[in-house]
Order: C-alpha cells, then structure tokens, then sequence
C-alpha cells in the first residue's frame, strides 16, 4: 500500500483529543500541503560560503557572546580579567589563546555559568555516564527555540512524519531531549510514548503490540534489544518500525546489520549531540563525515596534547561555542566535549557539502590509548567486537595500555579457541593492535568494563518475563496507582 494510503494509528489520537481542525502549525501544514518530500533534507546543507566570509560571521558571532558570559556570568568575568582579553575586539588569535572550558569546570560550579538577568526554568542534566552528572539551566525561551529548531530539522530530514508513533527508548533523567522531541511530535502531530530504559523483554512487548513506526535509542540499549529480541524468537513481522533515530554513544556497523535480523530493513538515523551544547548538534551524511551547522556555534578540534588546533586528519577534542539565539542562560565558550574527532577539509561531495565536517566521533578521550605506534580509539575495538556474533550485544569490554597496543578483556558467549580467533582477526582488521587478550563469559568477572548508558537500568511494576512465554503480558494501567 502506498506511504500516503497507509492508515496511521496516530490519527486516532489527534481526533480523540478533539483534533478534527488541528491548531497545530507543523500537522496543519502537512495536512494542506502534504508532507515535505526527500528532497527536503537539502535544505539543511546550508547556501554556499567561501571561507572567508565564513570565518568573519563566526568571530562577529563569537564576539558577541563572548561579551555577554564576560559582563554577566561569574566564571568569564574571572577568566577575561586573568587573559587580559577584550572580548569585544577579539581576534582568532585571541580566541584560541582563551582557555578551554573543561566539563570538570561546568560540573563543579554550574551556577558560576549562568547569565545575570536570565530567568532559568529547568536544569537539564548529563546521564552521568563517563562521570557525574552535569547541570545546564535552560529558559522557558530555549525550550521553546529548541523545540521549534528541532522540529524544524525533524519536518526536514523526515524523521518523524504525521501520524507516526513515537518510542523513546532513553533515560528518564535525559530532561532536554524528552522535552524537545515530545514537543516536536505534538508539533508535527505524531504520538510519542516515553519508555525509558526498562527490561528488554517488556520494551519490545510494548515495540510489537503498541505499533511502534519510529524507536528513538540509545546504541547499547537498542544492542540489549537485539539480543533478547533475536534470543527469544521475535522477526521482523512482528514490528511495524519504519526508522530508528539512534544516538549518544558510538553506533557501529555490526550493530546495525545484526538489528536487521530482528526488525527488518527499517532505516537507521544517527545523530550528534549533548546536553550541554545543543544546538551545536552534528548531522553524519552518507559519505560518513560528521557536519556541523555553523550558525549555531563556533566548532573546533584541539589537539589531544592540548598544543592548538588539530591538523586535518589528525584525531584531537572536540571544543563546542553555542551561539545565540538558541543559549541565553547557561553560557559557555569553547568548551571542551572531550570527544575525539579528527577534522576534514574540503570540498565534499555529499548532500553536506556546504557545512564544516570531522569524522564520526571516535570515543572519549580519557578511553584513549597512546602507544609505540599511534592510537587506540573506543569506536575501533567496539566495531570489531560488535562485527562478531560471538560478542553479545552490546559489547562488552575494558582495555588498558600494554607494550606496542592494549590488553583487552571481552565478555564473549563461549571462551573456547575459535572465539578467541575470530575476536584477535577482527580486531586486526580493524587496525587494533592488542598485546594481551583475556575472554570471559560471565559479565561479573569483567576488572574495568568501560561504562554503557543501557546500564542506566529503570524499574518497572512488571513482573520478570516467564521463561517459556516470548511475549510478557503488560500489567494493568492501574496497578501502579
């Protein structure tokens, strides 16, 4: 049946709440004019700007928020006063003598970053991941904003359409995407559903009965999915997903050729972006670089030894300035993601080609190994460990500098000496050199397993899955009363 034919339960919804003359913008447009066809994903490549013009936008942008945090926050009142630097007459020059703001800075003293004046509502923290969690103040203007910039860039990329339902499969705590993509979908006038990340046995049960036609993930807990999905017997059939917008941790080729197995030939949308620099989200394109949208904030990439900016090519930190209109609260300048990228250079030939571009993202820095021969990246050992269906997913692993690479401990399903091959010829060809290599196959026995945001693990009131039952019935909306 053709898309536009299709019924879509998300109707039935609109027209429950009364929605027969629907008052909102997006699903109002959709409805009068359709919906906006594939081609529309061009728009967000940005008009054509030499270098040069460019660079004068970004440093007149930059001027101006930098004037901002000097004369109304705390902590860059502080640091322009110790660089000695006006930052209204800033040059590159300046700028890149200024100080890296570290997460450690942000983390201990969030309220020293907050703009006088400003009127905060809510405090958006980090799922606390790689370390404790950090706080961003944000206004009810921002929220606004960045709901309406993210449903404009949803409505144009086509990631969520009318009609579709929604399943958010991410932490509860996750305050500033919840906000926006439920705002989105009430926008474009598409149903959306908050799992969190509750027991896998319980989240493809609500994926299969409720119809799900768009999942919003977290990589490691949309592999915890696939394993128990494929485990216990669902396929394809049993979905409707159509698109799966996935996210906040490295996404790897053999994760998504395994989910295949399990939902089918939906399609995978990957996205970049933090709680602490939205807007200054990243956008990978089919050629597999990662782009920036340079009006929403200054972009740059430092070299891991802390000398200046990276050379192309060459793996360094990711340092983000958001710019306004979208941050007028909490205000930070080059502040450091501690993301490992290496920057590209031009001209591209993608349908990106007019934005600035890195690689993906390679892991975090403080997970990177230097040895005798260069380095070791995260998103190199998870993509060989998760191109093996000997690792269940999501892998599952630690590793540590030894000799000429690493040493590395892998829970695997069967330590016998087939698996440990088949582990070593994968990481090889992936370029990991490992020195030592130890298998386990019960999790606990893991010394320094490197941390997974599906371990950010919510209860729920529904009982453990009976072992010979593939699908656990829901409980009652009433028992949690």
């Amino acid at each position: 049946m053709p898309e536009a034919a299709r019924p879509r339960p998300g109707w039935r919804f609109f027209q429950a709440v009364g929605c027969h003359s629907p008052r909102h913008v997006g699903l109002a447009t959709s409805l009068e004019f359709g919906t906006i066809g594939p081609e529309g994903g061009q728009a967000l490549g940005g008009p054509p700007l030499d270098d040069d013009v460019r660079q004068k936008v970004a440093l007149r942008r930059f001027r101006s928020v930098a004037k901002r945090a000097a004369e109304r926050t705390r902590y860059y009142s502080r640091l322009f006063a110790e660089q000695k630097l006006d930052p209204a007459t800033m040059s590159w020059d300046d700028v890149h003598r200024l100080p890296v703001t570290g997460r450690d800075a942000l983390r201990e003293e969030p309220d020293s970053f907050v703009c006088a004046g400003s009127r905060p509502v809510m405090r958006a923290v980090t799922t606390g991941t790689t370390g404790p969690p950090i706080g961003v103040w944000y206004s009810e203007y921002e929220l606004a904003a960045l709901t309406g910039a993210t449903a404009n860039h949803v409505l144009l990329r086509r990631l969520i359409r009318p009609g579709d339902v929604v399943h958010m499969c991410i932490s509860s705590r996750a305050h500033l995407p919840i906000v926006t993509i439920s705002g989105t979908c009430f926008r474009i006038g598409a149903v959306v559903q908050l799992i969190g990340l509750v027991d896998p046995a319980l989240a493809l049960a609500q994926l299969a009965e409720r119809r799900a036609t768009v999942l919003d993930v977290y990589p490691s807990y949309f592999g915890e999915l696939v394993e128990h999905g494929l485990r216990v017997g669902y396929r394809p059939a049993d979905f409707r997903l159509e698109r799966v917008i996935i996210g906040g941790e490295i996404v790897t080729a053999g994760l998504l050729a395994r989910a295949e197995r399990l939902f089918g030939a939906v399609e995978f949308i990957e996205n970049y972006a933090s709680t602490e620099m939205v807007p200054c989200g990243g956008t990978p394109c089919a050629q597999g670089h990662l782009h920036f949208e340079f009006s929403a904030g200054h972009h740059e990439v430092v070299a891991l030894d802390g000398s200046g900016q990276a050379a192309d090519g060459e793996p360094g930190s990711l340092v983000e300035t958001p710019f306004p209109p979208y941050r007028e609260t909490t205000l930070l300048l080059r502040y450091d993601t501690e993301d490992v990228v290496a920057p590209l250079s031009g001209p591209f030939g993608c349908e990106f080609r007019n934005l600035p571009a890195t690689s993906h993202v390679l892991g975090k820095r403080r997970l990177a190994v230097r040895h005798d021969d260069g380095w070791v990246f995260q998103r190199g050992v998870m993509e060989a460990l998760e191109g093996c269906d000997a690792v269940p997913l999501p892998a599952r692993y630690g590793y540590r500098p030894a000799g000429r690479g690493i040493a590395l401990e892998v829970l695997v399903r069967d330590d016998d000496s087939g698996v440990g091959r088949a582990v070593r010829d994968r990481l090889a060809a992936h370029g990991v050199p490992v020195e030592e290599l130890t298998l386990v196959t019960d999790r606990a026995r893991l010394s320094e397993p490197i941390p997974v945001r599906s371990d950010l693990r919510e209860a729920s009131f529904v009982p453990p899955e009976p072992a010979v039952s593939r699908r656990p019935a829901l409980v009652a909306s009433n028992n949690g009363r």
